[in-house]
């Protein structure tokens, strides 16, 4: 099964999450198991995380209302980037 990344969270200034939690919310949120989480450090910026799911994911757009929600009643102050909201890169043409 094909998996890609669905979402990239950025939390707010002094707050962290450990991956098993944001595992558990993520599952929850697109409704499999067959998720993951990474952890991006990178010189410079802040934390982000990166959401994994099958490239069949049934709901996408619900998936990231529900993480939205579940983040949001777990206390936390955060951005979520779909990769829905930019836009689709240019077909590569082979001659």
């Amino acid at each position: 099964m094909e998996h890609m990344r669905w979402l990239t969270l950025r939390l707010g200034n002094n707050q962290s999450i450990g991956p098993k939690v944001l595992l558990d919310l993520w599952s929850n949120a697109c409704e499999t198991n067959q998720s993951s989480v990474t952890r991006d450090n990178q010189a410079g910026r802040s934390t982000s995380y990166a959401l994994h799911a099958p490239t069949s994911l049934a709901y996408p757009k619900r998936a990231e209302l529900r993480m939205r929600k579940l983040l949001e009643e777990a206390g936390y102050t955060f951005t979520l980037g779909s990769l829905a909201d930019r836009p689709a890169p240019q077909p590569v043409r082979f001659r």
